[in-house]
Parts: C-alpha cells; sequence; structure tokens
C-alpha cells in the first residue's frame, strides 16, 4: 500500500514533504521517511508526526518521502534506501510489491551483487547500477522495463527527480507544479491539500517516467507499452474518499458500489450503520438506494490508525478503534455496511460489540465481492490461507461472524459499476483470480 511523495526545486522541501506525508498517512503507519539535498535522511517507526519532527529538520530543495505499510522485508528496514553508483547517487521511495523479487534478487547475487536490505525496492538500485549505459536516465528507462510490477516510484538522483509506474498502472502516482517547481504524491488528495489546482495536477500513465531537472518543463518518457489494470482496491478501500482516479472520484464509485448492493440485495432493517471510516460511502449509497436512514451506531476513534494494516493485535485495535451506541443500537434491526472482509476477525468483533449494545438484527453487507486471491503486487494479502473467503461459503463466514445475514457485491455487479464509470482497466485479481501478471 505505502505512500510516496517527492519534491523537486521548492524551498523547504522537508517541510513540503512532511505535509504530502501527513495526507498520505492513511496508506502506511509503521514508519516514515525523507531524503533531502546531498541525500541527508530522517527515518524511524511510528506516524509522520512523530517521526518528521521541526528539531529533526533538513535544509533543501528537492527530496522524496515515504510512509511505510509493510509487505515485504523486514518491519526495521524503512525507506527511502539510498545507495552509491558509478552513475551518481540514488535514493528511491517505492510502493508496490516486484513480483519475481526472489528471482531477481538470486540474479543480482550469482553476478557478484550484494545486498545491504531484505527490501525488493533494491532491486531497482541494482538494476539502474547494472544497466548497459552510462546515462542515468537511460539506465533508469531499462531498470523499469525489465521489472513488470508491482511499482510506483519516487527517485531521486544527483540530477534529477525522477517519478515512474509500472506498465499496468497498478499503483497510483500524480504531480503537480507548485511554487517554483514541482511536486510528486501517491494520491492527488494530498497536492491539493497543500494548495495544487485541479488543472495542474497529473495523473502518470502506466509505462511512463517523469523527470524533473533545472529545465523548465517535465520530461515525460515511455519506457514499455501501457496495459492498463489499476488496482481496484484502491476505490474500495485504500484511497482517501476525496482522491480521484482515472478522473473518477473515489467517494462517487463507493456510493455507486453501495447503490448496486442495494439492487442486488434488498434488505430491511431500522437503521444503516457504517463501518468508519471506509465503509461510510457505500453505505451512503445503499441508504440512497434503499431510503433507509443512516445512523452513527459506531464511533470511531482517529487517533487509532486502520486495522487492516496493522501488523497485530488486530483485535484490540478494532475495540479501542470503534465504539458502539447503544442508545442507537438498542433493540434495532440494523445493516452493517463495509467495505470489504479480508481475514473476517475484525468484522467478527463489530458484530459483537454491536450485539452487546442491544441489537436486536445484525445483517452484514459488503459493497465488494468476496476476497478469494492474495494479492502480490502491495497489499498484506500475499498469503490465500489467510483469507477467509477462500475457505467458507457464504453461509459459514455468516455463522463465523455473527450475523443474522451476510451478502456481498456479485462480481459481476462490481465490473458494472467501474464499466459504467469508465474505469475498464482494473485489476479484479483477488476478487476472480485473473491477475495481469
Amino acid at each position: 500500500m505505502c505512500g510516496i511523495a517527492g519534491v523537486w526545486n521548492v524551498d523547504n522541501a522537508y517541510n513540503v514533504i512532511h505535509d504530502l506525508l501527513l495526507s498520505l498517512q492513511h496508506r502506511g503507519q509503521q514508519a516514515a521517511g525523507v531524503v533531502v539535498n546531498g541525500f541527508k535522511t530522517v527515518k524511524g517507526e511510528g506516524l509522520v508526526e512523530n517521526v518528521l519532527t521541526d528539531e529533526r529538520f533538513l535544509d533543501g530543495n528537492r527530496g522524496i518521502g515515504h510512509v511505510r505499510y509493510s509487505t515485504y522485508g523486514s518491519l526495521d528496514e524503512i525507506q527511502p534506501i539510498t545507495a552509491y553508483t558509478l552513475k551518481g547517487r540514488i535514493s528511491v521511495a517505492h510502493n508496490g510489491n516486484i513480483v519475481d523479487a526472489d528471482e531477481k534478487r538470486k540474479f543480482i547475487m550469482e553476478s557478484g551483487g550484494i545486498f545491504s536490505t531484505t527490501l525488493d525496492t533494491e532491486i531497482i538500485i541494482h538494476y539502474f547500477s547494472i544497466a548497459p549505459y552510462t546515462s542515468a536516465k537511460e539506465s533508469l528507462q531499462w531498470a523499469m522495463s525489465r521489472i513488470k510490477a508491482a511499482y510506483s516510484l519516487t527517485i531521486l538522483h544527483d540530477s534529477f527527480l525522477a517519478a515512474a509506474r509500472d506498465q499496468f498502472g497498478i499503483r497510483p502516482l500524480f504531480y503537480s507544479k507548485y511554487e517554483n517547481g514541482y511536486i510528486v504524491a501517491s494520491e492527488d488528495s494530498a497536492l491539493r491539500s497543500i494548495g495544487c489546482k485541479d488543472e495542474e495536477i497529473h495523473e502518470i500513465e502506466p509505462g511512463t517516467i517523469v523527470f524533473f531537472t533545472d529545465t523548465k518543463e517535465p520530461e515525460i518518457v515511455r519506457f514499455s507499452k501501457r496495459q492498463d489494470r489499476f488496482c481496484s482496491f484502491e476505490f474500495v478501500y485504500f484511497a482517501r474518499p476525496d482522491s480521484n482516479f482515472y478522473g473518477i472520484n473515489t467517494h462517487e464509485v463507493r456510493k455507486l458500489l453501495g447503490r448496486k448492493l442495494h439492487e442486488e440485495n434488498k434488505i430491511q432493517a431500522d437503521f444503516i450503520v457504517p463501518v468508519l471510516d471506509s465503509g461510510f460511502s457505500g453505505a451512503l449509497g445503499y441508504s440512497q438506494a434503499s431510503g433507509i436512514p443512516i445512523e452513527y451506531g459506531l464511533i470511531r476513534n482517529h487517533y487509532i490508525g486502520r486495522s487492516f494494516i496493522m501488523p497485530k493485535n488486530r483485535q484490540e485495535i478494532v475495540r479501542r478503534k470503534l465504539s458502539p451506541l447503544p442508545s442507537v443500537l438498542e433493540g434495532k434491526e440494523i445493516i452493517l455496511i463495509d467495505d470489504s472482509i479480508v481475514r473476517g476477525t475484525t468484522m467478527k468483533i463489530i458484530v459483537d460489540m454491536v450485539r452487546e449494545a442491544g441489537a436486536k438484527k445484525v445483517y452484514v453487507g459488503i459493497h465488494s465481492p468476496a476476497v478469494i486471491g492474495p494479492c502480490n503486487y502491495g497489499i498484506d494479502t500475499s498469503r490465500r490461507s489467510e483469507l477467509i473467503a477462500t475457505k467458507n461459503d457464504v453461509e459459514k463466514l455468516r455463522e463465523y461472524v455473527g450475523a443474522d445475514k451476510l451478502f456481498y457485491l456479485s462480481v459481476e455487479g462490481y465490473k458494472e459499476v467501474f464499466e459504467k464509470c469508465g474505469v475498464n482497466g482494473i485489476c479484479m485479481g483477488c476478487f476472480n483470480l485473473d491477475y495481469p501478471v
């Protein structure tokens, strides 16, 4: 998942990267790091506000940053990572997973290369270093053309800042003019949050690298044929509701998914209770389609992170994060609406909580299909054994979570919503096992 940022020719780059990463904090809460002019570095475990403090300020007008959500490598290895090469120093911040990382690491080590981390990100630096070119730009293009997926990158070199997406565009990346330079971020909402205008924000195309140098305009280079397979889970869960992909707003897509869920499953109840925050938009769509009012049956503590991306203690986190309202729930039939069920532990706890608060009936609606396949592109579901829907049908799942009824959006209905929105090149591998790589 992760969030990445970049800054070129902007005063106080450290502060700008801090603000961009703060807007991307939802994409990773385990660690944060920044590299600025001269490859000066600040890194640490924890949230952006606790790592990138005023006391650790680094002067400079260019740099890259990263918030980490661990899927590959040791937890204590924090990006960006930096190395010296014959083509200059280079630092990389990476969102995604390189699917054939183990084979590529073996190839490099058999050729005499050594690694200083267990991160798949380091492969990018090695391929840049061994590319058969003296030019740093050409070497980066060569490296990108030989690493299929999945990555969005910000790369700081002695002479440029680069931003790149793989040929499938699985992970998002945007750039914008800002003051006298340019900035890059995983979501356009992060760019707008610090004052960028919509007309100046550009979505980086799959299979391209954008180079920012001391010349006035960015240089856009295509290194591979575009084959769009954007991660549809970005729309469902990952991204902020004020983010847009392919010109389509995430909140509006989630509402449409909720409407489609009602079209396929017309359930009656006293209230709809969204599982905050990512279930709210889908719940609103279900409410608008059904006429059933939304109520705050669950209150969210915003000082606790997203339980899906926590590496441990998810059960304790859920109870601390969500608090049921007995005055709303007692004696009522409710529909809990959430974006997805992955491991099942979170929903089981939520159903238990609302029953403890006095709910008479608890129906659970999910505005995406059942997650039946692992993701090797940057989501922490790379082990199929973790996915509860792979081993159980809907009735067994209903029994496990303790609901009176459990219903998902169908794969066909899910795909139809995206087609109506004009987003055709999506990855649905976790829902239908159709993977781009």
